[in-house]
């Protein structure tokens, strides 16, 4: 599993730097290979992004849901942490919404997008926005119960240890606050040439997990009143995914 992990650091590494050298607007994500979805299919995992404002535009999602962060009611004076941030595109809609008291902290674990969010973020002059390296399986440099919203953009079905992500968000939400992640779900339990394919799992499915195997994780490290809410359907070989959007949140006490 770890030659995935480097797989998955590498494929994102790649991407973000191939969008930075070619300065391209709207480019696609690395998310479920395109030549794999239906050609009338409107829900890949990438979304047209036509309606976000031309920052937005401008640092390429890797998401399977757009307008993440109102779609996650984000108030001003959150503190708000986004897991697998990238070059921050919900970041910096999450740093808009949250206004000059709030802040938005992105965590990453592959160094080429840390690099272009900061780079972003200084040019624009946003200061209520940090981008911090880490894997988010293990994030030791986020202090317990300082979040008030955390958000991932079909990132967590990228993990090998998806418990110990929930774990770490549990630990990091504030009692009250509550874990909005958007991912892809499998319908059914994934055959081996998926589970087991590098390449699958670069393109944000060789790690996804039933809906119920999504559920049963997150209540068992402590959350409660987890909704799913499924936005699209596609198909990859033999199998069906959905992208939609699960959020829990922590108990108050």
């Amino acid at each position: 599993m770890n030659d995935f992990k480097e797989a998955i650091k590498k494929s994102y590494g790649n991407a973000i730097n191939k969008h930075t050298q070619a300065r391209l607007v709207n480019q696609s994500s690395c998310c479920a290979p395109p030549e794999e979805i239906a050609k009338d299919d409107q829900s890949s995992c990438c979304p047209s992004s036509a309606s976000e404002s031309k920052l937005e535009s401008i640092v390429p999602s890797f998401g399977c849901v757009v307008n993440l962060s109102h779609k996650a009611n984000i108030q001003p004076g959150d503190i708000v942490v986004d897991l697998g941030s990238g070059a921050g595109h919900d970041l910096f809609q999450a740093a808009d919404m949250v206004g000059p008291e709030g802040r938005v902290i992105g965590i990453d674990f592959t160094p080429d997008m840390i690099v272009a969010g900061l780079k972003t973020a200084a040019e624009k002059k946003i200061t209520n926005v940090d981008f911090r390296l880490s894997d988010i399986e293990n994030i030791s440099i986020l202090p317990d119960n300082s979040a008030d919203v955390i958000i991932s953009n079909c990132v967590i079905n990228l993990t090998m240890d998806k418990e110990a992500v929930f774990r770490e968000a549990f630990r990091i939400l504030k009692p009250g606050g509550r874990l909005v992640d958007a991912d892809i779900i499998a319908v059914n339990n994934l055959p081996p040439e998926i589970t087991q394919d590098p390449e699958a799992w670069c393109a944000c499915l060789g790690g996804a997990l039933t809906e119920e195997g999504y559920v049963e994780k997150i209540k068992k490290v402590g959350f409660n009143e987890v909704n799913v809410t499924i936005f699209d359907n596609f198909d990859y070989l033999t199998n069906r995914f959905q992208s939609g959007i699960i959020e829990a949140q922590k108990p108050l006490s």
